[in-house]
């Protein structure tokens, strides 16, 4: 990703992905060191939401999870879309670890 405007709501960015493809996103939430919201329009009529929480567990640990909202006039299609989608997710999250573990 290529973001702007720092890590806070409102900011946007560019997500690349391995096809080649380019995705603008948006920050749509953030609360710091426990959640943010991603928004991007990968499909036209829709709007992908991904959720990703940092949650604290017992002995200094923490697990981190991701959700994704599909909605607008074709968020029919989220029961099509929800396999692609979700089959990222554990890179996603092992990029995301990686990152918050450099800071």
């Amino acid at each position: 990703m290529e973001w702007q405007g720092g890590f806070v709501q409102g900011s946007t960015g560019v997500m690349n992905t391995k096809a080649g493809q380019h995705h603008k996103m948006k920050l749509a939430e953030v609360q710091p060191g426990r959640f943010f919201a991603l928004e991007t329009s990968v499909i036209p009529g829709t709007t992908f939401r991904f959720n990703c929480r940092v949650d604290p567990l017992p002995g200094g640990k923490t697990k981190i999870g991701q959700t994704v909202e599909v909605n607008g006039p074709l968020g029919f299609l989220r029961g099509m879309l929800g396999p692609g989608i979700s089959k990222e997710f554990g890179t996603l999250l092992a990029n995301l670890a990686k990152k918050a573990e450099a800071t």
